[in-house]
């Protein structure tokens, strides 16, 4: 069963991608630095499976009389960095695109289709592209999708508080359980580092953290939810 909360559909309609990030850690009880990006999934009441695809990734959204079942698909056999990624990237894109017109009960969609690589544009730098005749609102949710897949994998005050303590990107990625590259693109996104080029970085200082205190305290909370299961059909 599909779990909504107003809190959560109001800050994702306000496109708050950092604070929507750490909510719904938060709200689900998801606050080890290491995540487990289909747990939450389940947790939400959002299915999730490894398939042999012909894209890179689906998010299935089934309306059956008002009772809405959504499931995200995978490839299988894809690298661990990724697949964490491109399921947090679906995440992205049920919290942003779907969630709040099935709150409202305004949701007419079936979902959505990845053309192209969500972790492989992110590390890379790059934006979504219009593939496939996609418009500029359906290119700028792929973005804010990618966005979204980085901040709930490595948040931002955890990120910054570690990285003012002198942690390197190699740590930041044992901590976090992501790959050097994506850490290494996530600090250049919050701008604690210059980077040139794709992936090399160059440190320019510890900068200031928001929360200096965030790493202590989510090492101290960690509380797991039941998955739940759901089904959805292809669009």
């Amino acid at each position: 069963m599909i779990a909504i909360f107003p809190r959560l559909a109001a800050c994702a309609a306000a496109k708050d991608i950092e604070k929507l990030a750490v909510m719904v850690r938060t709200q689900y009880g998801f606050t080890s630095p290491a995540l487990d990006a289909a747990a939450l999934l389940s947790a939400i009441g959002v299915e999730n499976e490894s398939l042999q695809l012909d894209c890179a990734g689906n998010l299935l959204v089934r309306d059956e009389k008002g009772q809405f079942s959504v499931i995200a698909l995978v490839p299988a056999g894809i690298p661990n960095a990724t697949r964490q990624f491109r399921l947090a990237h679906l995440l992205g894109h049920f919290l942003l695109d779907v969630q709040g017109g099935i709150a409202s009960g305004t949701y007419k969609g079936h979902g959505f289709r990845e053309v192209t690589c969500p972790y492989a544009r992110y590390v890379s730098g790059t934006s979504a592209t219009a593939v496939g005749g996609a418009s500029v609102d359906e290119v700028a949710a792929e973005d804010l999708a990618d966005e979204f897949a980085a901040a709930v994998l490595l948040p931002g005050s955890l990120v910054e508080a570690a990285f003012a303590k002198g942690a390197s990107v190699q740590e930041l990625a044992r901590f976090f359980n992501c790959a050097p590259e994506l850490v290494a693109r996530r600090l250049a996104r919050l701008g604690l580092v210059k980077q040139d080029g794709e992936s090399s970085v160059n440190h320019a200082g510890n900068g200031k953290a928001k929360s200096a205190g965030g790493m202590a305290r989510i090492r101290e909370i960690a509380s797991r939810l039941e998955r739940s299961t759901g089904s959805a059909t292809r669009k």
